[in-house]
């Protein structure tokens, strides 16, 4: 979620037929996707509400003038959250990838050397892992076309707006097919390596964290041993649970992508 998507669909429907964009043309109509392939026009205020960007399933945020877009805030941002071991055979398959076990076999590497502390940063040059065409055809998948549990989108972003979160312009917000989009940030891209733990306080991650561990394709991700720590809970003021052993706190990890 890019974190500034109301206030972009605000300004849209302020300036309706106002404004232009690139690829798009002038803005004369807005649309909130709806459940099944369509979407519902946005012709009041109240319509705003329409708009959620919490689905995964579907990669079109908006529609303008009938076009899918998503919308993502300018500077540094994560394209795709959470993408888990059980997902990505499936994933790359869907692709069309070759030799799909060895692609998982290097980025396990990854995972465990980073875990083990051979390798400092989380944050690993794509280059390592796929080749620029692959790693194109992942992030066009996971950004404008479908999710790694349900597949091909209902509602696939034909192209990407990025503006900054305060001060919108006109001027500031631009519009990019996939394609200029990768190839404008393709050096800023990177596969994250991301930690959370089971028996940490927050409620969300560890049971997130439980999920994940379930799942035998996840176990090369699964530590008994615990790298790093986990942040001190606002709500608790402590690291870890208390209804959790010691023994059987485990760090489970997730890739990110992330835009630098």
């Amino acid at each position: 979620m890019a974190g500034n998507e109301k206030e972009v669909v605000q300004f849209l429907f302020d300036n309706m037929n106002r404004i232009s964009l690139g690829h798009l043309g002038l803005v004369s109509s807005i649309g909130a996707p709806s459940s099944n392939d369509g979407y519902n026009n946005i012709s009041s205020s109240k319509d705003l509400l329409l708009v959620s960007t919490e689905d995964s399933g579907k990669k079109a945020d908006i529609y303008i003038n009938g076009n899918g877009v998503s919308l993502k805030q300018s500077g540094a941002s994560f394209p795709f959250n959470r993408l888990q071991r059980a997902n990505l055979v499936n994933v790359f398959n869907n692709i069309g990838f070759s030799n799909p076990e060895k692609k998982l076999e290097r980025i396990d590497r990854e995972v465990d050397n980073f875990h083990h502390g051979k390798i400092a940063n989380r944050s690993r040059p794509w280059r390592n892992l796929f080749s620029e065409e692959d790693f194109y055809g992942l992030v066009k998948f996971l950004m404008t076309e479908g999710s790694p549990n349900l597949g091909h989108s209902t509602h696939p972003a034909h192209y990407i707006l990025e503006a900054p979160k305060t001060i919108l312009s006109e001027n500031n917000i631009q519009v990019y097919s996939f394609q200029e989009y990768f190839e404008k940030y393709k050096e800023n891209f990177f596969f994250s390596i991301r930690r959370q733990w089971i028996g940490q306080s927050s409620d969300s991650e560890h049971r997130r964290a439980i999920g994940l561990a379930k799942k035998s394709e996840n176990q090369k991700w699964v530590y008994k041993t615990i790298g790093g720590q986990p942040n001190i809970s606002k709500k608790t003021g402590k690291r870890w649970r208390d209804d959790v052993d010691e023994k059987d706190r485990r760090t489970v990890y997730l890739i990110f992508v992330e835009k630098t």
